[in-house]
This record gives structure tokens, sequence and C-alpha cells, in this order.
């Protein structure tokens, strides 16, 4: 009797070991897409056309703290920026109204960005996109949108595309080399970022990541040199004392 108590007690344990190492498996940050600071790992899909009337978003949008949990039917359903924005339904209906004007679509995509709702900002970016494939501005703002819903596979293609119109630009170049930072890849990140400061040698941005980069893969020497140049450029950069300390001291 003794034995089949203890084993039921081991079955019980081992059940919950096992539901807790699966579920850690699944929703743990970057199960499927390497993690960013201020994104959700899960990327909603585009919104069918009942969606984009109602302004209702499908389960597991993502939202900027952290990953959504569908909560299920008893939860109560979260307003879209769609229907609490006055900006946001002035500038789809104008959009939704002129489905051939660029600048309506690229408008309305700015502005649900600005709020946060990235499944209707790509949306609207992706008819800008139909419209002008290659316009750069709309590309980088779709590697922004991409980039913040993290998924980062995603971004680094329209930043690689942007790029492709607009090659010397340090701004994207930094931000498709954090898509590789994020990612993990710090040597591909050091490279774009080395790019950025060979079109502009006084961009502090780009300085700041090699360091942090170098940081991450031990390569203290390349770190020591970008907080060189760092420190020159921007004295009062508030990374400079943290990035001496992991340096050891002063460089």
């Amino acid at each position: 009797m003794s034995k089949n108590i203890l084993y039921c007690v081991l079955g019980v344990v081992l059940g919950f070991a096992v539901g807790f190492f699966v579920a850690n498996s699944v929703t743990r940050p970057g199960a499927t897409v390497a993690s960013a600071p201020r994104a959700s790992s899960v990327a909603a899909g585009p919104l069918n056309s009942e969606q984009q009337a109602s302004g209702k978003l499908p389960p597991g949008h993502p939202n900027v703290a952290g990953v959504d949990v569908d909560a299920g039917d008893s939860a109560p359903a979260q307003p879209s920026a769609a229907s609490t924005s006055a900006d946001a339904q002035s500038a789809m209906d104008k959009a939704d109204r002129n489905p051939k004007d660029f600048q309506a679509q690229a408008d309305a995509a700015s502005v649900f960005y600005n709020l946060h709702d990235f499944d209707k900002a790509a949306l609207y970016y992706n008819r800008a996109l139909a419209i002008k494939p290659n316009d750069f501005d709309a590309l980088s703002q779709m590697g922004n949108v991409k980039y913040d819903a993290n998924d980062l596979t995603a971004a680094a293609t329209f930043y690689e595309r942007a790029l492709a119109v607009k090659p010397d630009s340090p701004d994207v170049r930094t931000d498709l080399g954090n898509t590789y930072f994020m990612r993990g890849d710090y040597d591909r990140a050091i490279a774009e970022y080395r790019k950025s400061v060979a079109v502009d040698p006084n961009h502090v941005n780009s300085w700041k990541n090699i360091a942090a980069a170098a940081l991450k893969k031990g390569d203290k020497a390349t770190a020591s040199d970008a907080v060189e140049h760092l420190a020159k450029l921007a004295p009062q950069s508030p990374e400079l004392e943290s990035f001496r300390q992991q340096l050891g001291g002063t460089p």
C-alpha cells in the first residue's frame, strides 16, 4: 500500500514537471523568434475583411509588453486602437476609401504604428508597398513594424530592401545590425554596424552597438576601440560607465 501511495505521489510530481517543461518550451521568449526588448514574440497574421471593418483583432495580437496569452472565451475582448482612437479611425477610413492612394496607406500605417497596433500598421504598409514597392521610407518603416512585433527575420528582409534603394543610410544599416544582435549573431551585427560608421564615422548608436556586441562575444579589443570612439563623440553617454565596468576599467 505504501509503495502504491509513493508511486502515485511520484506520478503527480513527474506530471507537473513535464507540464512545466513543455509550457516553458512553448511560451518562453525566443522559443520561435529571438526576443527583442520592446516587442512580443507572437506574430499575429493579417486581418481579414470582417476584422478590418469591426476594428477587432484576432487572438494572439502582439503588444509591446510581452507575449500575449489567450485567456479563453471568458476573457473580455480588448478594444483595438481602431475602436478607441479618432485619429486611427479617420486615417483608416481615408485609406480604405482611397486604396490606390499611396500616402493615405502610409499615413494610416504610421498612425497604427504609433499606437503599437502592429498588425494594422503592417496591413497598411503592405498596401502602400503594393503601390510603390521600392519606397525607401515605407520599406524601412515596415522593417520597424516587424522589428517591434519581434519578427526579426522579416524585419531584416525589409531593412535589406530599403538599403538596396538607399545603401548609405546609417540608421537603417544599424537597424539591420540590431536584428542580428537580437538573434545572437554578434559577428554579423558588428559587420553591419561597421558599414554604418564607414558611411558616418560619427554615428553614435553604431559605436554603442559595436561595443555591446563585442562585449557579448568577449572581444574586449573591439569593445575598447568602440568605447574610445564613443567617449570622444558622446562623453556624457550613459552607457560609457557600464561599458568601462565590463571592460574592467577606463580604456
